[in-house]
């Protein structure tokens, strides 16, 4: 989330895409986990941007343009999925009985559309490093504003995550159920409606600052699930970067 609003704010602001450039920084990311009694901290945050001819890097996300018009684009991306579970990490005797929940990797591709009422952008991704093997599709709108040195990016979108992958992150086994006292819990499908609003500040001719949160209510599979006890998350970042 982040790093996409983070560019994409970023790219109102710097070269036209036929120019490749460079944007690097450095910021703090922080987000209450969902997770019962679990210890929340404050995440540093590389910032990269690289806009190229047809390869690209937004943050984590590397993508590649099979193709590209004046107002839409298509590629093909890669990019870790930031849920993780650290059962060491909760303060609750019965999770901490729990398995541990890793970083994913995700791939799958990607569509965007520019246009003077705003840009659309959607893509679809699957889970490829033995997590379960789910999917995740998102769809979201932003509307770049912008005055002056300072570029606002208010955003809405959707992000549906399937059962595999929900049930990785938010499911109770048998045998994680036999040890730490909690019922079995099988997570299904669902949506996630997010909106949020990033604000860029061009400092110099290279230099920019920028802040950003996003409120993200949770789907019934994952507010059910007996680790969780949240109904939403709600994610801040702050960064400085430098555009080469």
């Amino acid at each position: 989330m982040v790093c996409t609003a983070f560019c994409s704010s970023a790219r109102a602001q710097s070269a036209p895409p036929q120019s490749p450039t460079w944007t690097l920084g450095i910021g703090a990311f922080w987000s209450p986990s969902p997770y019962r009694s679990y210890s929340n901290k404050a995440w540093p945050l590389p910032m990269v941007n690289y806009e190229g001819k047809s390869f690209y890097v937004h943050g984590a996300t590397l993508g590649y343009r099979l193709f590209k018009t004046g107002s839409d684009e298509f590629s093909v991306i890669a990019s870790p999925l930031g849920n993780r579970f650290l059962h060491d990490d909760s303060n609750d005797p019965r999770l901490r009985r729990l398995s541990d929940r890793s970083i994913s990797g995700m791939a799958g591709v990607a569509w965007r559309h520019l246009a003077d009422w705003g840009v659309v952008q959607a893509n679809a991704q699957k889970e490829f490093t033995g997590h379960g093997g789910g999917s995740a599709f998102d769809l979201s709108y932003s509307y770049p504003i912008v005055q002056g040195s300072l570029t606002l990016l208010p955003t809405g979108g959707v992000t549906y995550s399937t059962s595999a992958l929900n049930d990785y992150y938010y499911g109770i086994s048998a045998s994680e159920a036999l040890r730490s006292g909690l019922p079995v819990y099988h997570a299904g499908g669902g949506s996630s409606p997010y909106m949020g609003i990033v604000a860029t500040y061009k400092l110099s001719h290279s230099w920019l600052t920028t802040g950003g949160l996003r409120y993200t209510l949770l789907p019934n599979a994952v507010k059910d699930s007996p680790m969780v006890n949240a109904d939403h998350t709600i994610s801040y970042f702050i960064a400085l970067s430098y555009i080469f």
